[in-house]
């Protein structure tokens, strides 16, 4: 009978003992997935932030080239617009040069 009741107190003991190490075993690993869930919101959180950030950052570069498209345009506009006033300026100036050569040149003779 001491026997058994030795034995019956090995398991009995060796039960609590293992029921106590599994307990103990879920809760760190409980602990465990909250530190890597934490990890992984905040990666997320950081990489969402990112973006935004890049994106941001996108639109206003595009809202500068826009600007920049416009402006170079509406110059190269002027731009052009000057040059073709100085051009027919000068038409009048071109052809009376031209009307002496043919004027003055013993070819035409």
């Amino acid at each position: 009978m001491e026997i058994a009741k030795f034995i019956f107190t090995a398991i009995g003991t060796f039960l609590s003992v293992f029921s106590l190490s599994f307990a103990v075993f879920q809760y760190w690993r409980k602990k465990q997935d909250e530190k890597i869930e934490l990890f992984r919101e905040s990666v997320e959180k950081m990489v969402q932030n990112e973006s935004d950030s890049r994106r941001d950052a996108v639109s206003q570069i595009q809202g500068r080239v826009k600007s920049l498209e416009e402006t170079m345009s509406q110059r190269f506009e002027n731009r052009l617009s000057t040059i073709e006033g100085e051009l027919k300026g000068m038409r009048g100036t071109l052809e009376k040069i031209q009307q002496w050569f043919i004027d003055n040149s013993g070819g035409a003779k």
